[in-house]
């Protein structure tokens, strides 16, 4: 009998093969996620994220969680790295240091995009 479970790495493969917007928490994650260090941004993973593999199997732990969400305004997905913070001014802070588009509010399931 096949062994039909699947792993949390291959959850992840086949959530960023189907564009799908999620975040998974490696570590103790708090409130506001952002966005760190970028895995892939294109419009195709599952055809265009050659790294695919090598990124999600070997999860970086230095970081907090690791999601993909897709920009609505130009079907651009993208995957990265993230830290949490608690505090949402902090999140915005480093959100645009590293410019980034937006942050994630896990606690209200929101999106707050950044102003630039």
């Amino acid at each position: 009998m096949k062994n039909k479970n699947i792993t949390i790495n291959q959850s992840i493969i086949n959530k960023i093969n189907a564009k799908e917007n999620f975040t998974y928490s490696i570590n103790k994650s708090l409130r506001y996620v952002v966005g760190y260090t970028n895995l892939f941004t294109g419009k195709n993973p599952s055809l265009e994220y050659v790294n695919i593999y090598d990124d999600i199997l070997k999860l970086n732990t230095k970081f907090d969680a690791i999601g993909g969400w897709t920009d609505p305004n130009t079907n651009i997905y993208y995957v990265d790295y993230s830290k949490t913070f608690e505090d949402v001014f902090e999140a915005l802070n480093v959100a645009r240091q590293n410019n980034q588009l937006a942050i994630y509010d896990t606690l209200e399931n929101k999106t707050i995009k950044l102003i630039k």
